[in-house]
């Protein structure tokens, strides 16, 4: 299992946020910025450099924008569903989290 440490204390937008996390997973140039984009290139495999399993922690998140915070939540709880969901329908966990800290 990797674990990837992103630093939060730097962060004052959530494309901020988004572009800290594609570095993280080794995307491609291209990559979209929107949930879905994310869930298909962690879900989906053969597009990060990054493969599973991994985990991302966001770490000094204290000064972080309520709004950034929110979004970087709800890209956990969209990885944890999809993961779950996907483990459901056809048995395959991709083990990937992403936990965020304080």
């Amino acid at each position: 299992m990797h674990d990837i440490e992103l630093d939060a204390s730097s962060w004052k937008t959530a494309q901020d946020f988004r572009l800290a996390l594609k570095a993280a997973m080794g995307a491609p140039e291209w990559h979209g910025d929107i949930v879905g984009a994310f869930l298909d290139s962690i879900f989906g495999g053969g597009m990060n450099a990054l493969k599973p399993p991994y985990v991302i922690k966001i770490v000094n998140t204290g000064e972080l924008a309520p709004e950034v915070i929110q979004m970087a939540h709800d890209f956990s709880s969209a990885i944890a569903e999809t993961r779950a969901r996907r483990l459901a329908r056809i048995g395959e966990d991709v083990e990937v989290r992403l936990e965020i800290e304080a």
